[in-house]
Order: C-alpha cells, then sequence, then structure tokens
C-alpha cells in the first residue's frame, strides 16, 4: 500500500518545474526569432528658428523725459496801496477757480477818495491863480499905457520949464518940481514895467505846480483804482492769507495762483538723446559759422526739426496724455545727472478734464514726455534681443547659420536704428539659439507678426523708450 502523504511533495515539485521550463522554452524561441537591428546613414537635423527679413524702413527718433508740471504762469497776489479789507470774494479761497477780472479783493477807499478831492481842490485853485494872473496882467498894460502918457507929458513940461529958465521966466524951484514930477511918473513906468516882467515867471510857476497836482490827482485815482484787486487771467488759488477787516501792507504778498492758460514740464534728457532728435537734419547746415541768433530762436529749431511732444502721468490708473509743443531748452546743463532740460508746454489742459477720467495737469504733477523729432527715411531696425556683443545671426542664402558685425546709429524703445552692417534681403535670426555654432543648419520662418511690431514702433510715438 503506497503511502499517500509521500506523494504529495512530488506533485508539489512538478507543478513547479513545469511552468519554468515552460517559460525557458519561450524565452529561447524568442531569441532566436529576434532579428538584427537595421544600420541608417546620419543625417543633419535643421534647427527652427524665427527670422526677420531686412528691409528699410522709416524711424521717428523719440527721447523719453520726466520732469514735475509747473504752472506757465505765477500769480503774487501783491496790493499796491495799503489798506483795510472791506471785501473778499468767497471763491478766494485755497483750491478755487477764478476766472479772468473777477474782483477778489477790496480796500477802504476813503483816504484815497479824501487825497483825490484834496488835489481836485488844489488844481482849481491854481486854475483860478492863473486866471487871476492873466487878469493882473491885461491890467498892468493898461496902466502902463496910460502912465508912458503921463510920463511924456511930464517930459515935455520939463522940457518947457528948462526953455522958460534959460529964459529966466521961472524960478529954480519950479524947476525942481517939475523934474521931481518926471522922475516920479518915470518910477511908477519902471515899477509898473517890472510887474510885468515877474508875470511870465510866476505863470511858469504856477503852470508846473498845477502839472504837478495834476499828476498827484491822477496817482490818487490810480490808488483808488488800486483798491480793487482782480484776477489778471484765468487761474487757481493755491495759498491765501486775507480776511475782511485785515490790514494788509503795500508790497506785502497776501496770496499766490497758478495761471490754468497753460502747464510747463521740464523733462531732463541725456545729450545723446538730443542728438537722435537732431539726426535727421544735416549738421553741417547749421555749424557754428553760419548760425545766427535768429536761427537760434526756439521757435526757428521747433520747425526746422519738426520737434513734437506728448505729455503722460506717471504712477496714475487714468492712462491719459496731452499733446504739447517744444517751447525752449534750458539754458544750462544739470551738473549732477548731466543732461538739459527740455521744456515743453500743454496749453488750455483745464479745457479737456472729464470727472473721474482726464485730471487737469496741477503743479508737481510726476509726467512722462516723450518728445518726436523728423522722421528718418532708409533705416534698418532689429530687436535689442537679436544683437550679440556687436553681431547678429543670420541665415545666408545656403539656410546656415553665420555671424555679422553691425554698427549701431542709436538705441530706441526694443530696437536698434543700425548705421551699416546689414542689406535689404539679409535674414536676421531673432530665436534664442542656444548653442549657436557657426554653419549649423537652419529652418529659417519668417516672424510677419514681430516684423509688422517693429513698423510700428518705428514709425509712430510711443512710451517704451526707457
Amino acid at each position: 500500500m503506497v503511502n499517500d502523504t509521500g506523494r504529495v511533495p512530488i506533485i508539489k515539485r512538478v507543478l513547479i518545474v513545469v511552468p519554468i521550463a515552460v517559460a525557458v522554452m519561450i524565452v529561447v524561441m524568442l531569441v532566436g526569432s529576434k532579428k538584427s537591428p537595421q544600420k541608417h546613414p546620419a543625417q543633419e537635423i535643421a534647427r527652427q528658428v524665427r527670422v526677420l527679413e531686412m528691409e528699410p524702413m522709416e524711424v521717428v527718433p523719440r527721447a523719453i523725459g520726466y520732469g514735475l508740471v509747473t504752472p506757465g504762469r505765477v500769480w503774487q497776489v501783491v496790493p499796491e496801496v495799503s489798506g483795510r479789507l472791506v471785501f473778499v470774494d468767497p471763491d478766494f479761497k485755497k483750491g478755487s477757480l477764478i476766472r479772468q477780472g473777477q474782483v477778489l479783493l477790496r480796500i477802504d477807499t476813503i483816504d484815497f477818495e479824501l487825497a483825490e478831492r484834496q488835489m481836485a481842490a488844489n488844481i482849481a485853485k491854481i486854475k483860478a491863480q492863473l486866471v487871476e494872473l492873466e487878469r493882473q496882467e491885461k491890467n498892468y498894460r493898461s496902466t502902463l499905457k496910460i502912465q508912458r502918457t503921463l510920463l511924456d507929458l511930464s517930459q515935455k513940461e520939463l522940457a518947457r520949464n528948462q526953455q522958460a529958465r534959460e529964459n529966466r521966466s521961472i524960478s529954480d524951484s519950479a524947476l525942481d518940481q517939475a523934474r521931481m514930477n518926471t522922475q516920479s511918473q518915470l518910477s511908477q513906468v519902471q515899477e509898473i514895467e517890472n510887474a510885468l516882467a515877474l508875470i511870465p515867471a510866476s505863470q511858469q510857476s504856477l503852470e508846473a505846480e498845477l502839472v504837478y497836482n495834476q499828476a498827484r490827482l491822477e496817482e490818487a485815482r490810480l490808488d483808488l483804482a488800486r483798491t480793487e484787486i482782480s484776477a489778471p487771467y484765468d487761474c487757481r488759488i493755491t495759498d491765501t492769507n486775507a480776511e475782511i477787516g485785515q490790514y494788509v501792507q503795500q508790497g506785502q504778498t497776501i496770496a499766490t495762483a497758478d495761471g490754468i492758460g497753460q502747464a510747463e514740464i521740464t523733462a531732463q534728457l541725456p545729450l545723446s538723446a538730443m542728438r537722435k532728435l537732431l539726426a535727421a537734419k544735416d549738421s553741417t547746415g547749421l555749424s557754428v559759422d553760419t548760425m545766427n541768433l535768429d536761427r537760434m530762436r526756439m521757435d526757428n529749431l521747433r520747425a526746422e526739426f519738426d520737434l513734437s511732444a506728448k505729455v503722460r502721468l506717471i504712477n496714475d490708473n487714468f492712462g491719459v496724455e496731452w499733446e504739447a509743443r517744444f517751447a525752449r531748452a534750458d539754458a544750462t546743463i544739470d551738473a549732477q545727472t548731466r543732461t538739459v532740460g527740455i521744456i515743453v508746454v500743454v496749453d488750455r489742459p483745464y479745457d479737456q478734464v472729464i470727472i473721474g477720467q482726464r485730471p487737469p495737469l496741477v503743479r508737481n504733477m510726476y509726467c512722462e514726455v516723450e518728445i518726436s523729432g523728423r522722421p528718418i527715411a532708409e533705416k534698418m531696425v532689429i530687436p535689442r534681443s537679436a544683437v550679440h556683443d556687436g553681431h547678429v545671426y543670420i541665415a545666408d542664402a545656403g539656410g546656415r547659420l553665420a555671424r555679422k558685425p553691425i554698427k549701431i546709429d542709436f538705441p530706441q524703445g526694443d530696437f536698434y536704428v543700425l548705421a551699416g552692417g546689414l542689406t535689404p534681403g539679409d535674414k536676421v535670426v531673432v530665436s534664442d539659439l542656444v548653442p549657436a555654432i557657426d554653419g549649423m543648419k537652419l529652418d529659417a520662418v519668417l516672424d510677419d507678426s514681430l516684423q509688422q511690431q517693429l513698423k510700428a514702433q518705428a514709425g509712430r510715438q510711443s512710451s517704451d523708450d526707457h
């Protein structure tokens, strides 16, 4: 009788060995049926890159500067006469907008009215004295005529007496009396003539005094008019210290106001930026020998170089800009930054205000100023990222990478304007090649979007020139 317990281990071994043997047979069969790897010849892989095809385009030179807004005109409210304020306009407060001609302050006029009446009375008195002097002159002349007639008669009487005395017809005392009468009459004539001689001097003195008092009267009237202070132009009050009853002194500043007709911004630009703005003009036509003061006038320079400007707010949520005009350049160079100040003017900035959307340009606003010059034709433009140590990568006629040196005229925004190095039709690589190996195979794809973007940036006024 077979022992069943002995058969169980044998069955277990069989069940383990059989699958292993089957697996080994399958592996042997698979290895035997495997084909050897096929060999292919080595091929060069072209690297796909984006390229720009060079073509001349028009470039508008631009320069960006920054500065603070200042008003074109500042009114210092300074009384021209002293006195007590009897009227202050309710709008005469800080921040208020004031119209041209609006009466803001009045000074008590009593003292000035009294001075005016006093001067008028003095003038009337002098005129009366002149009339009296004229009549006195007429009287003197009439009296002189009579006295001269009497003198003539007296002299004739003296002559007869002298003849009679020679004939011993009269006494010496009678002759002496005739002489005394003649001398007395002569003295009266002389006295009237002396009085007439003094009349012109008296008349001139009175006329001078009349002119003086007339001037004083005009001054009194001017002082009376100066008691009323009105706005010389549209403005905005920035500071005031005036109340009814306050005594103000002549020459004392009691308020300030900024004119709203113009806003000025002084943008600091490096000298290189100024050279860029003038790049379209032939410099030989503006040499020191030919330049004169008339041509150096700022309005002539603005027309000469076709300068225009735009102003934008910085760090705001409005996103607005103003058309501006080039006004003048600062007279000096900043000693610390070595920059020149270019002053632009925005005319009537308050006329363009939209509440909540477009604020006015007020004092101390920080602004970006973009100045544009005359367009420059036929210039090559490439992105800044395409320049590598003074060279660019191009895809040559054989579709391979080559390095080409370039000469940069000036940078602007995200691109460079070239002075030389590339010709129309050159394909400049704008992709980031790492590594960039001379002669490597390229699959060049024109980047039309970047091409149009460069044309737009070069030909329009933009704010990305930082």
